[in-house]
């Protein structure tokens, strides 16, 4: 999958969340599974929680440094972009996927 793809089926999981409440419960219960079932590589032994933001309570993902290019480092020293679905560049390599 490449990070084309990464991002349609990111956004399809993140739209079907947002409209059917079985799709949401399933991923929140087992994410990885549901991520699989879409098509995206986790890889065995990877933990992904997925959280809701709520009027309330917003969260902030910070990314592992290990897996955060120069390239991307460079672009946020500028600033970074966030969205409602977190913070971007979300990418394949973001999760751990090739």
């Amino acid at each position: 999958m490449n990070e084309e793809q990464f991002g349609r089926a990111m956004a399809d999981i993140h739209a079907r969340a947002l409209t059917d409440a079985d799709f949401k419960a399933a991923l929140i219960a087992d994410p990885a599974s549901v991520l699989r079932e879409a098509g995206v590589e986790v890889p065995e032994g990877t933990s992904i929680v997925v959280v809701e933001n709520s009027p309330s309570t917003n969260y902030l993902v910070l990314p592992d440094p290990e897996a955060v290019s120069d390239e991307i480092l460079s672009a946020a020293s500028g600033g970074s972009t966030v969205s409602s679905f977190g913070t971007l560049p979300l990418t394949a390599s973001t999760i751990g996927t090739h």
